[in-house]
């Protein structure tokens, strides 16, 4: 480029083979049509010294913008300033070897007057900063310069790598460098957005009022609940030693009448049947510890800094035993629900606690019936270790430890607990992450009452003490290049360009429909339903070629009953086909707890959304087989309301199968044959059928898949965190849970403050202008799809299906 100097001046080489120069920073900018350059710029101003300089490297090559949005095409980013009374840039200037005091101002020309002349009397020099303006902010704006980040606000400006060997002169005008700021932050694996660092979350100290408004335990975990099952217990011990003492005192216990009597239901169905009942409450009782001990984590004792993302709110203590306890320091909650599980060989052992017995020494030799000891005093056993874990149960899960106002149990309830908390920049673009959890950093969180340091309110929610109260804003003036765990690059490239990888991905079919559990992956689906099929088959054929088990065949093993009342065939005949009954049980319940789990998005993705009732305030995991049968069948769910019958259905393969087969001797053949009752027996392959044809339906459909698991309150959070719902004014100051269901579904009377302050009057006569708005719409539907967040970007979540003045939800993808 050509340089137009005075004679006098000259430039002093530097040690490279190309020259550099030195600029100042221009303090007014008014060509670019966002406030970033004029913010900065005013900061700039502001901090002026004339003992104090800065200097900047030689812009790096142009990075293309992927994608430029321009507001205004008369006065965009491109447009050269020469509108009428628009401030112009300082000149740009380059400092020469001379004496102090004096300085020349020399016009940097662009390359166009190699080819034509300069017009004189026109000063260049704007046009030509602001084009370097440009090819700089560009690369600021992608986050792609050559550091590919940008300055902290209060950041020291940045030096050049190789300084050039200038007398500088000591009365050049420039900018004095920022005071020093504190030590940067660490960095997260999301951008952080943007915090007011003057207001933090304060806990309240609870008065009498606020603490009789806590202490809620979920009703399956609350004492009295928790005693009658602790007294069913004490029953079944009950029963268990008296007959265990009766059948060794008095010859057995009642004759042998037969394998189609009352006497065998009573002696080989009824014990397992009450067994397994027993084991239906249970697993209420495990689903009510899963979805609450987070929140107990929470509490005033000692804290679990990862109870969002490694506690499970779902059950998944079934075919397999729940270890997780253990690593989220609950070991003395491991031991109780390793406890549960093994509980579970109690229905196949109940099986086989009464026996025939051949008795000669007591009248007529004949069979009676009599009762197992070492498998009766192992059933004591083991119901005495249950009624221990129901103890540290309702002992864990008193009251006091509790700081719930209800059971938090649906997607509505976790709405109302993170509105407001200080936690939600954690799950920044965790919505299309296949693994959640391991990207949200641990956080001390407290569940109770709060306020912030600006607002006089009091709310309940969960949220970290004494941080700051981070909020989404719709534009950030200061954007930040964050060093995270991001594979498609710079995270601020991609917010500001339209086709960015998050863009991308939330647009995308295959990160939409990517997740469903291993059990349910077509693969196996099909693999279940062949195997499913091939059993059924294999099992009739067996059962019905040549009367194979109306007549009956050898045991193959000794019958013959000891006098402790143990024989080795009734023993093999009974335990072991009431313990495959049991598996196929326990197999059915993660699908069917699945189905529950997911239905209300399934209900969510439909083209016109759903309801609340049908949607944010669902609740399948949380109720007991028979409800959740009911409730289907009301809200239309008949999937759900199948699978869920299928499972009750399929806890009478275990009670069927470990009491059909019974030994019978056979005077007229000399021998001892394994006969099944028949009623029973037909039942059982009736069951068995079903069951089997049930593997048929469970595919899941394509609403049915999410883009990750669902099995965390992180998981849940990663499609709430942006959502506007969080925003509603609706939804705040909810005291109980039937005041949330009447807000979101019909209408309700005015909310008060928790404070009862004269000067939140105003906003809660704005709340209950809300609520008379919500419930005047009273089937206002919300979809799974893409919305815009409460920071003006896309996202993949939960929201209502069309807000006013907005688009409605793109619920499915269009791309392929």
């Amino acid at each position: 480029m050509n340089l137009v100097t005075d004679p006098d001046a000259h430039l002093q080489s530097v040690k490279r083979t190309t020259p550099q120069y030195i600029k100042s920073d221009s303090l007014k900018s008014s060509s670019a049509t966002n406030e970033y350059f004029s913010d900065y710029a005013s900061e700039v101003a502001s901090q002026k010294s004339d003992d104090s300089k800065a200097s900047y490297e030689t812009p790096p090559s142009r990075i293309s913008t992927p994608l430029q949005v321009q507001h205004n095409p008369v006065d965009s980013e491109m447009t050269l300033p020469s509108r009428p009374g628009a401030i112009q840039p300082a000149p740009l200037n380059i400092r020469h070897h001379q004496p102090v005091g004096a300085q020349t101002t020399v016009r940097l020309l662009s390359s166009f007057d190699e080819m034509s002349p300069p017009t004189p009397g026109v000063d260049d020099t704007p046009y030509i900063r602001f084009a370097i303006e440009q090819l700089t902010r560009d690369e600021d704006v992608t986050g792609r310069g050559r550091d590919s980040t940008f300055p902290a606000p209060n950041a020291p400006l940045p030096t050049p790598s190789i300084k050039p060997e200038f007398d500088e002169s000591p009365r050049a005008p420039t900018p004095s460098p920022p005071p020093p700021t504190p030590p940067p932050q660490p960095a997260s694996p999301r951008p952080p957005s943007q915090t007011s660092l003057q207001e933090v979350l304060i806990p309240v100290d609870l008065s009498k009022d606020l603490r009789r408004r806590l202490g809620f335990v979920p009703l399956p975990l609350r004492l009295p609940i928790l005693g009658l099952f602790f007294f069913l217990c004490l029953l079944m011990i009950a029963a268990l030693i008296f007959s265990l003492v009766f059948a060794g005192t008095n010859h057995a216990l009642f004759n042998y009448d037969g394998n189609t009597t009352p006497r065998y239901f009573v002696f080989q169905y009824l014990p397992q049947l009450v067994g397994i009942l027993l084991m239906l409450w249970l697993f209420v009782i495990e689903a009510a510890v899963y979805r609450s001990l987070p929140y107990y984590g929470m509490g005033s004792g000692r804290r679990n800094h990862w109870a969002l993302q490694n506690m499970r709110i779902l059950p998944a203590n079934y075919l397999l035993p729940d270890l997780t306890f253990f690593r989220n320091g609950e070991p003395l909650l491991g031991i109780t629900f390793l406890i549960f599980w093994i509980t579970s060989f109690t229905v196949p052992l109940l099986a086989c606690v009464f026996q025939t017995q051949w008795i000669t020494d007591d009248g007529p030799a004949r069979f009676r019936w009599t009762t197992v000891r070492g498998v009766g005093w192992t059933l004591v056993a083991l119901y005495v270790l249950l009624g221990f874990g129901l103890l540290y149960c309702a002992f864990r899960f008193r009251r006091r430890n509790s700081n719930l106002l209800w059971d938090p149990c649906s997607l509505a309830d976790l709405i109302c607990l993170f509105r407001r908390s200080n936690v939600g920049s954690d799950f920044e673009q965790t919505e299309i992450s296949p693994q959640p959890n391991g990207q949200i950093p641990p956080r001390n969180l407290r569940l109770g009452f709060f306020t912030t340091s600006e607002r006089p309110e009091v709310f309940h929610g969960v949220g970290e003490e004494y941080a700051p109260v981070k909020r989404l804003s719709f534009l950030p003036k200061n954007p930040k290049a964050v060093h995270g765990l991001i594979e498609q690059g710079d995270v601020e490239a991609q917010r500001y360009s339209y086709g960015s990888a998050f863009s991308r991905n939330i647009h995308s079919p295959f990160v939409r429909y990517r997740w469903t559990p291993w059990y349910l992956r077509d693969s196996f689906v099909l693999a279940w339903i062949v195997a499913a099929i091939l059993m059924v088959i294999a099992f009739l054929v067996v059962s019905f070629v040549n009367k194979a088990v109306e007549d009956g065949f050898r045991p193959l093993l000794p019958s013959l009953t000891d006098s402790s009342g143990f024989s080795p065939a009734n023993f093999l005949y009974s335990f072991l086909p009431a313990f495959l009954g049991m598996v196929l049980f326990l197999a059915w319940q993660p699908i069917d707890m699945y189905f529950r789990a997911v239905q209300p998005f399934r209900n969510l993705s439909q083209p016109n959304g759903a309801t609340a009732r049908n949607s944010l305030l669902l609740a399948y995991p949380s109720y007991g087989h028979i409800r959740v049968i009911i409730r289907a069948l009301v809200n239309r769910d008949y999937k759900v309301a199948y699978i869920t019958f299928i499972s009750i259905l399929s806890l009478s393969i275990p009670v069927l199968a470990g009491g059909a087969f019974t030994a019978v001797f056979f005077s007229a053949d000399n021998q001892v044959r394994m006969v099944a009752s028949m009623p029973g027996y037909i039942a059982l392959c009736v069951l068995v059928t079903i069951y089997a044809l049930s593997y048929l339906i469970i595919w899941p459909t394509r609403k049915r898949y999410l883009p990750h698991s669902i099995d965390t309150i992180a998981a849940l959070l990663s499609w709430l965190y942006a959502s506007p719902l969080l925003g509603d004014v609706a939804l705040q100051n909810i005291g109980t849970k039937a005041e949330l269901a009447e807000t979101l579904t019909g209408p309700k009377t005015a909310l008060a403050s928790l404070t009862g302050d004269t000067v939140l009057e105003e906003k809660g006569r704005r709340s209950r202008r809300a609520v008379r708005r919500l419930a005047h719409d009273a089937g206002m539907r919300y979809a799974f799809g893409i919305f815009v967040g409460r920071d003006g970007k896309e996202h993949l979540g939960i929201d209502r299906l069309q807000r006013p003045g907005s688009r409605e939800m793109l619920v499915v993808p269009t791309s392929q």
